[in-house]
């Protein structure tokens, strides 16, 4: 058990290190060091810097996907389904900043390598949420409720508004701004078929 927790202790403190001075400005002593380990114990448990790296992506990743399954399946509207994903990442981004930032700050730059686990992350990432939002078009159009065309490239606006929300949120400054409702509101106007 006491070696999980150190374990646990190394992740989170590269977390922190890597969502506030980046990757390449952190090393595995000071992970060390931070953590209250050896650089030893740290390299029992992973072969280096980027072997936490991949762990912390994977991670975050794992988490993302069970929030967004989470979702109700079962609403009223198809809007509402759209709505509770816009509000899902705004929650994120306001609740686990570290886990944001740092991959707004270290993935960009790895997205070179097509092996990277950020490229794949990212990818698949983008591919629960276009599935998720085309769905939810599809149906709102077929039931009468969206007035959305087309389908796919609205999809991919959507995800393109939510990531610049989220990328907004956690680059900002700690401000208490309304962008969950504003952003709502405007797709609701957007999507929602009028009478």
């Amino acid at each position: 058990m006491m070696a999980k927790n150190k374990k646990q202790k190394i992740i989170n403190t590269a977390t922190k290190l890597f969502a506030t001075q980046g990757f390449d400005n952190t090393t595995t002593l000071q992970i060390a060091k931070e953590s209250g380990v050896t650089e030893p114990l740290l390299y029992y448990h992973f072969h280096g810097k980027e072997a936490i790296f991949t762990e912390i992506i994977k991670n975050i990743f794992q988490e993302y996907s069970s929030l967004l399954a989470a979702l109700p399946k079962k609403t009223d509207t198809e809007f509402e389904k759209i709505s509770n994903l816009i509000s899902l990442h705004i929650h994120i981004a306001e609740n686990r900043p570290d886990e944001g930032r740092l991959i707004l700050a270290n993935c960009p730059s790895k997205l070179k390598n097509d092996s990277h686990t950020c490229q794949e992350i990212i990818n698949r990432q983008q591919n629960i949420i276009i599935s998720y939002l085309k769905e939810c078009l599809e149906k709102g159009n077929a039931s009468g409720e969206l007035d959305a065309h087309p389908v796919d490239h609205l999809a991919i606006i959507l995800l393109c508004l939510i990531n610049g929300i989220l990328r907004k949120k956690l680059l900002g400054r700690k401000e208490k701004t309304a962008y969950e409702y504003t952003a709502i509101e405007f797709c609701r106007r957007a999507l929602v078929k009028r009478n």
